[in-house]
């Protein structure tokens, strides 16, 4: 691929150290939730586009977390800018619509690939409509860590689009039709990003609507949702005690 005019920039002078795992808190809520059960809730981070990053307080940190942000677009230029920047593990945990009758409000998805409905993926050069998880060692371990705490998940391809709200009738049963279990805003992007820069990638998502039905179908105030939200939080806890 030609090389770009502009490119990411440097880390600032003074600045700590990044380091190679990076937890993606696509949502606001996720974000604070993992705050504080990473020991952030004092930090008050810095700001990187319209999200903050917090790295652990060692003085070599192991880990860094960042958010929040929405879209393909956002979610690309942070990993861009972070593998720069020495990022190499990317988890990104967010949230995502069930279009498949097996998933439910509350249910864990962990994205294999992606059905691309977004522009930024275009913009790389990707000529195929699906993309495939660049590794698997970080999705295999998330996989591992839900196992041992004995939390059930789904395992699937999702449906990455840029817009919210022209996710129509025709559309859902198109990517139905396709094997997708899902609809969300990121995961195609960052696989994108993931395949062209070298970097190990995975997702977790909770279904927080469902999409399956005539009627669009909220759960972001049902307990599933919630329970699960913490679930996956204390799951990431474990993954960034073991690195």
């Amino acid at each position: 691929m030609e090389e770009a005019i502009v490119q990411p920039p440097a880390r600032g002078k003074g600045k700590p150290p990044l380091p190679p795992w990076i937890i993606m808190a696509a949502t606001g809520p996720d974000l604070q939730r993992l705050r504080r059960g990473l020991a952030f809730g004092g930090d008050h981070g810095e700001s990187l586009y319209l999200s903050r990053i917090y790295t652990s307080t060692e003085e070599v940190p192991r880990y860094g977390l960042v958010g929040p942000f929405m879209g393909a677009p956002q979610a690309a230029m942070l990993m861009e800018v972070l593998s720069a920047w020495g990022g190499r593990y990317f988890l990104l945990v967010g949230w995502c619509g069930a279009v498949d009758e097996g998933l439910q409000i509350g249910d864990i998805l962990l994205p294999n690939a992606a059905w691309i409905d977004e522009g930024t993926s275009r913009g790389y050069g990707v000529a195929d409509d699906r993309i495939k998880l660049p590794t698997d060692g970080l999705h295999e371990k998330v996989k591992t860590l839900l196992e041992d705490q004995a939390r059930p998940y789904h395992e699937g391809a999702v449906w990455t689009t840029d817009a919210v709200f022209r996710e129509t009738p025709a559309k859902v049963n198109r990517f139905q039709s396709c094997g997708a279990l899902a609809v969300e805003m990121e995961v195609s992007a960052c696989l994108t990003v993931a395949r062209r820069n070298g970097l190990d990638f995975a997702a977790v998502l909770v279904v927080s609507d469902e999409l399956t039905g005539p009627t669009w179908r909220p759960g972001f105030r049902d307990p599933r949702f919630q329970q699960a939200c913490h679930a996956v939080s204390r799951m990431i806890e474990s993954l960034c005690q073991t690195i």
